[in-house]
């Protein structure tokens, strides 16, 4: 699926070192795009890392044919890991390395090196 999205609003969190933006997505016709897509896509047009992009969220409303979302691109991966949720960060991820953190972390057993950075 080609997409195509349009920033909303941009900015720059200095004390986080992190670029917050707003997006909207286009989709008549068609299902909300993947998580995983929508990552790609604006990490390839902001020229940032994938590993560091996290999408925060991707929302859309019944009957409307466009989703909104927010994303975080870090600068470091020590902010990364300090400022975003466990749960985020493990949906920003492929199925199925989600359900392996997921299992070992049931079974108390080391995940973070199944993390992408």
């Amino acid at each position: 699926m080609s997409l195509k999205i349009d920033v909303l609003e941009e900015k720059k969190n200095p004390l986080i070192n992190r670029t917050e933006i707003k997006f909207r997505i286009d989709h008549f016709e068609k299902s909300t795009p993947n998580r995983l897509e929508v990552k790609k896509k604006i990490s390839e047009m902001k020229k940032s890392k994938e590993e560091l992009t996290i999408i925060k969220n991707l929302d859309s409303h019944f009957g409307a044919s466009y989703s909104i979302g927010k994303v975080n691109i870090y600068d470091n991966v020590k902010d990364l890991k300090l400022f975003e949720p466990f749960h985020i960060r493990v949906r920003n991820l492929p199925k199925d390395k989600r359900s392996e953190i997921y299992k070992l972390k049931r079974k108390k057993e080391a995940y973070e090196h199944l993390f992408e950075y």
